[in-house]
């Protein structure tokens, strides 16, 4: 700040005086014009000498004042370009190590889901077996029963059919000793 508002301050000759101004408000610098060129009395050059001593010692301690910014603002800049590069590489080991942690992070996830997703295969596989098993099981009662089934139903035809030859035996024998307990009751 100070350098800027050292520079802008400009020594302008101006007949033989020397005139300083500071650019920054304009209003000052028109009135310091204005009585600086009305005081004639006390001027800067001397006819003799080219410049007063004490200009020339006011342009050495501006020379010096001008030295040592120049070094405080290699120094600021040095210091600055150091913390940048300093920040450069915090922010590059920080995108780094967040990257890392991501890609682990990222790891473990895709290890956890291959881990779910063989559980829940080995579930579904073991659930679907099981269910084959099960539907198997039962085709195989049901032939069964069917099969029972056949066989009793063949049994009570069978059983029918030999009741029927049995009552029809029954039937004839009860018809012949009819016949015959008839004829004997007519010869008699």
């Amino acid at each position: 700040m100070r350098k800027m508002a050292l520079k802008k301050l400009k020594v302008i000759p101006k007949e033989s005086y020397l005139l300083l101004l500071d650019f920054d408000d304009e209003d000052d610098d028109i009135k310091v014009s204005e009585e600086a060129l009305s005081e004639v009395k006390s001027p800067a050059f001397d006819k003799n000498e080219n410049i007063s001593p004490q200009a020339e010692a006011d342009e050495d301690m501006g020379d010096e004042v001008d030295s040592m910014l120049d070094k405080s603002e290699d120094d600021i800049y040095k210091t600055l370009h150091i913390k940048r590069k300093w920040m450069e590489t915090y922010v590059k080991e920080s995108f780094k190590g967040r990257n890392q942690k991501l890609e682990r992070f990222c790891k473990m996830n895709e290890r956890e889901r291959k881990n779910i997703n063989n559980k829940f295969c080995e579930q579904y596989i073991t659930t679907f077996q099981k269910s084959y098993m099960d539907v198997q099981k039962f085709n195989e009662e049901k032939e069964k029963s069917v099969n029972s089934c056949q066989k009793e139903q063949q049994a009570l035809k069978l059983s029918k059919c030999s009741q029927n030859q049995t009552l029809e035996a029954g039937k004839e024998m009860h018809e012949k000793s009819m016949e015959v307990l008839m004829n004997l009751g007519t010869k008699n």
